[in-house]
C-alpha cells in the first residue's frame, strides 16, 4: 500500500469569510492566493471555472451556465457565512477569447470588465452587507498586476 500525502498545513474546522471567484487558469492561482493575503486574508474559499465572474452575468454567460455558478456561489456564501467576495477577470482569458475572440482584444477586456460590474452588482443586491472587491489582472512580464475596478 502506498503511503498517503500528509500536507504540512493544519486543518481548520473554520471557513474562511472570503470567497474567491476567477477563471480556472493555473497561471494566476498562487498569485490570487497572494492577493488574499495581502488584503488580510489567512484562507480563501475559491469558486474557479473557465470565464469565472463573468459566468455570474446571465446576460453574457450561457444560462446553464450562469444558473450553476449562481447556485454554487449561493451555497458558499450563504453556508460558509461569507462576508467578502473577490471577482478577478484576467487578460488572454481562453473562455473570453472563444465567446468574443473575432471582436479583438479591447473588446473582449471591455466585456470582461462589464461582466466584473454586472457580477458585483447581482451579489451585492442578492446580498446586502456583502463587500464584493473587482480586479482585473493582467500579466506583465514575469509579475502580475491586479487593477482594481470600479463598480
Amino acid at each position: 500500500m502506498v503511503k498517503p500525502f500528509i500536507a504540512q498545513v493544519p486543518y481548520s474546522e473554520d471557513h474562511p469569510h472570503v470567497l474567491a471567484i476567477y477563471c480556472s487558469d493555473g497561471r494566476f492561482t498562487d498569485a490570487v492566493e497572494e492577493l488574499a493575503s495581502h488584503l488580510g486574508h489567512e484562507r480563501i474559499d475559491t469558486l474557479t471555472l473557465p470565464g469565472g465572474p463573468g459566468l455570474l452575468n446571465r446576460w453574457s454567460a450561457d444560462y446553464l451556465e450562469s444558473d450553476m455558478v449562481t447556485r454554487a456561489a449561493r451555497f458558499l456564501i450563504q453556508g460558509h457565512d461569507i462576508q467578502e467576495v473577490l471577482l478577478l477577470a484576467h487578460a488572454g482569458c481562453g473562455y473570453y477569447r472563444v465567446r468574443h475572440g473575432a471582436l479583438g482584444p479591447e473588446y473582449v477586456a471591455e466585456q470582461q470588465i462589464k461582466d466584473l460590474k454586472d457580477a458585483a452588482r447581482e451579489l451585492t443586491q442578492a446580498y446586502p452587507g456583502l463587500t464584493v472587491h473587482t480586479y482585473f489582472v493582467r500579466p506583465h512580464g514575469k509579475q502580475i498586476h491586479f487593477e482594481l475596478v470600479d463598480p
